[in-house]
Formats: structure tokens, C-alpha cells, sequence
């Protein structure tokens, strides 16, 4: 086996232009199996010998010979640099037609990693003349220059960095893939003190945020409450008298059972706050087509949404939409139920006190709508229930509704990607309603 004086990319890129490419050999200097090579079973590149060789012997070289291409663009700081061995280099070329995928596979399996991706395209390029490896390939003068400086470097080194050195080495192991720098040691974290004391001055100004949950699990000074106080007194109490009034046939609970009747009856009647919208038929929104948008999201047409329930065989509307509206609280999702009314007749289902649960009034801005409302005037009714007009969002703004304080929400004619929006910013308008 001849060793080589030549530059190994000079012979990679020479022979493969010339279309004698380099073999490969076992590191028994042996060919190959026939079929399909594989790096991960060669030691050597074998090149045929050049013209100008005395013995005709062809050239090998070891396959993870260093060569002048760079795995960076090269830079005027002097950067130490990375270098692409040739079997890389061969690699990329043997398998310039193959997929991303297969390439990468065979490059892990050779052991030796793989030109990057981004690199693949622009090695095959200048290994076969298409391109002069312009801010790639290092000269031979610099390469010279730059392993004189290391060898002069290697040899100054002294005794005692040379244990340190051998462990460091023997650390790293070699990964599959692209050729990388060696990593930077780490430096030693250093205290600042003057960010230390900061903290401890920022740490004993801090305010605990507390809630009823850990109001309950410890006091102010820190020391965990169990209650115990409460259980010897009111618990013990009240359970000598319950124990007492089963001795006695549970005559003394009845009078208070049916004292708690009404107040369960009471508190047993539903809750849920009541919306009214108009009845006119010019509203945007209806009994038809506003459940699908407080619930979806998504506006229809009242005569799109009269004429779909129509094909179902519902001729009429509704004079009461119950819409459930679902979010996430802290605890899962959460559900709560709204009824949709559109006048006062159907608002008197709810019992007596039905204008207690009202919350909002959507207006179409005429006024007749509040004729049979509590409040007729729509000043002294905006004051005591939320007041929505809704309106196409090409639309001027209304003077009839811009002194009856109402919140103004507008719908776009064609984008119903928005509707989500729309119906997010009513439904927190509807939660600071609640929360008064």
C-alpha cells in the first residue's frame, strides 16, 4: 500500500472529473464484496496511480483523512475551523442522487458522520468542476501555515497539561453527522454580591398574595390552623344537641326541617340571567339565528337560519332560546345556561320577579320595543340593565342610541371568521354584568 504525499482533495476531485473514481478497501487492503460499497465496512480510499508516479502503485488513504473543505464558510478572523474528511466528501458525491433520508442513514452507519445538508449540494458541485469551492476550500499555503502553528503549539505544551488534556480527550465521544467545534469549557459561576444582597433586600419586601384557601391552612405568623378550638366548642355543641333530639324521637328537628322548607323551595328556583332582544324583524339578531351565534360563533342570516329550521319542520320560532355558554375555569371546563327571550310575554314564564334576572336588552334602536318594559323610558332602563345594539359594521353610527348608553357591536357582512370575536367581547360585557 503506497502512502501519499498529495493533497486528498486535489486526488478526490482529479479523479472523480476524470471518471475513475477512488475504490474502496478493507482495512486488510482488501477489495470490497461486489455490490453495493459501504463506508462503514472500508478503512481506505483507494486511488489510481498519476501519471507522474515512479512505481504506478495506487494511492490509499486512510478514509477519515482531514482534507482542505471546510464544514464553515471561512472568515477573515483567523476562526479556527472544521474540516471535512474524505470519506464525507465521498459520501456526498457517492450518494448525490439519493434521498435526504437515505443519506442520512448512511452517513450515520459509516461512522464517520455526514457533509450537512445545506453543504451536500455545493461538495458535489465542486468535486465534479461545477463550482471553485469559493470560501470553502482553504489554499494549501494556509493549510500548511495552520499546521505549522498547531504542531509549533502541540510542542510547547508542558507536563503537567498533558493529564488533563488525555482526560479531556478521552471524554468527548464522536457523534454521527456533520463535523462540529469542540466544545467551549464551561467557566466558573461566580456569586455576584451585589446581586445577592439585592435579592435578600427584594425577598424580604415581597407580599404573599393569599386567598380564602390559604387564609384557612395558616394564620398570619405563619402557624398552621387545625381548627381544633372550633370542633371543642361549636362542633361538640351542636352535635349534643342533634344527639339529644334523636333521643327524644326527633320531635325538636321538625320545627326547624320545616322552617328550611321554604328557603329550599326558594333557593331551589332557577337563577339563570334572562337577555331579551327585539321582535323586530329588521334585527340582525332572532329567536332564529341567535343561539347558533352565542353558542358557534358563527352569524347567519335570520332568514338563512328561518329557512334551515323550515327544511326540519319547524315553521315557528321559539319565544324562549335557552344558550349554554362553555369556558375553562381553574377547576375544568365550566357551563353556564342564559335564557333568550324576545318580549315580555314570554319573559312572564319566569315567574314574578323575571326582571331581577335580567341582565341585557338588545335593541334594534326603536323605541316602541320598551312599551311593555318595566322601565319604558330607554334612559332609566339602560341604567338598570345592560344595554347591546348590534349593527352591520359599514353601517353609521346610530344617533337614536348614542345617548342611551348602550355598548355599540358590530357584525361584518362577509367575514365570519370574526363572529368569535364578536361574541368573545359580548360575552365578557355579560360578566361584568354579573358581577355588580
Amino acid at each position: 500500500m503506497s502512502t501519499s504525499t498529495h493533497d486528498p482533495l486535489d486526488l478526490l476531485r482529479r479523479c472523480i472529473q476524470s471518471s475513475s473514481p477512488p475504490t474502496l478497501l478493507t482495512a486488510s487492503s482488501d477489495p470490497l464484496p461486489s455490490g453495493e460499497p459501504s463506508l462503514s465496512e472500508a478503512a481506505y480510499l483507494s486511488f489510481p496511480a498519476l501519471e507522474s508516479s515512479a512505481d504506478g502503485r495506487p494511492i490509499n488513504l486512510p478514509k477519515d483523512t482531514p482534507t482542505r473543505y471546510t464544514s464553515k464558510p471561512l472568515t477573515s478572523t483567523g476562526e479556527v475551523v472544521e474540516y471535512y474528511n474524505i470519506g464525507q466528501l465521498w459520501l456526498a458525491w457517492h450518494e448525490r442522487d439519493s434521498g435526504v433520508r437515505d443519506y442520512l442513514i448512511k452517513g450515520q452507519a459509516g461512522g464517520l458522520g455526514y457533509v450537512a445538508i445545506t453543504d451536500r449540494r455545493g461538495v458535489v458541485e465542486y468535486l465534479t468542476g461545477e463550482n471553485d469551492g469559493s470560501g470553502r476550500v482553504l489554499s494549501k499555503e494556509a493549510k500548511e501555515e495552520q499546521q505549522g502553528a498547531q504542531t509549533t503549539s502541540a510542542a510547547s505544551a508542558t507536563v503537567e497539561s498533558l493529564p488533563s488534556a488525555l482526560e479531556s480527550a478521552t471524554s468527548t465521544t464522536a457523534e454521527a453527522g456533520p463535523s462540529r467545534p469542540a466544545a467551549v469549557p464551561k467557566r466558573k459561576y461566580e456569586v455576584d454580591i451585589v446581586d445577592r444582597e439585592f435579592c435578600k433586600r427584594l425577598r424580604a419586601e415581597e407580599i404573599e398574595l393569599r386567598d380564602r384557601n390559604t387564609v384557612l391552612r395558616s394564620s398570619g405568623g405563619g402557624k398552621v390552623n387545625n381548627f381544633e378550638s372550633f370542633l371543642k366548642t361549636v362542633m361538640q355543641q351542636k352535635i349534643r344537641t342533634l344527639r339529644s333530639s334523636f333521643e327524644k324521637g326527633g320531635k325538636a328537628i321538625a320545627p326547624v326541617q320545616s322552617q328550611a322548607d321554604p328557603l329550599r323551595a326558594k333557593k331551589a328556583r332557577s337563577t339563570n340571567p334572562i337577555i331579551i332582544i327585539s321582535s323586530s324583524p329588521t334585527s340582525l339578531l332572532t329567536m332564529w339565528n341567535i343561539k347558533k351565534f352565542l353558542e358557534q360563533g358563527v352569524f347567519e342570516l335570520s332568514e338563512v337560519a328561518r329557512q334551515n329550521e323550515a327544511a326540519q319542520g319547524n315553521v315557528r320560532a321559539e319565544d324562549m332560546v335557552p344558550v349554554l355558554r362553555k369556558r375553562s375555569g381553574p377547576h375544568g371546563d365550566v357551563t353556564s345556561k342564559y335564557y333568550i327571550v324576545d318580549g315580555v310575554d314570554a319573559l312572564q314564564k319566569f315567574g314574578q320577579d323575571a326582571w331581577d334576572r335580567v341582565i341585557c336588552v338588545v335593541t334594534t334602536g326603536q323605541a316602541w320595543q320598551f312599551k311593555p318594559y318595566k322601565w319604558q323610558d330607554p334612559r332609566v332602563l339602560f341604567r338598570n340593565v345592560k344595554g347591546i345594539y348590534f349593527q352591520w359594521n359599514n353601517e353609521p353610527v346610530n344617533p337614536v342610541v348614542k345617548d342611551w348608553n348602550v355598548t355599540e357591536m358590530r357584525i361584518d357582512r362577509n367575514k365570519r371568521h370574526t363572529d368569535r370575536q364578536v361574541v368573545a367581547d359580548f360575552w365578557r360585557i355579560m360578566d361584568g354584568v354579573k358581577r355588580r
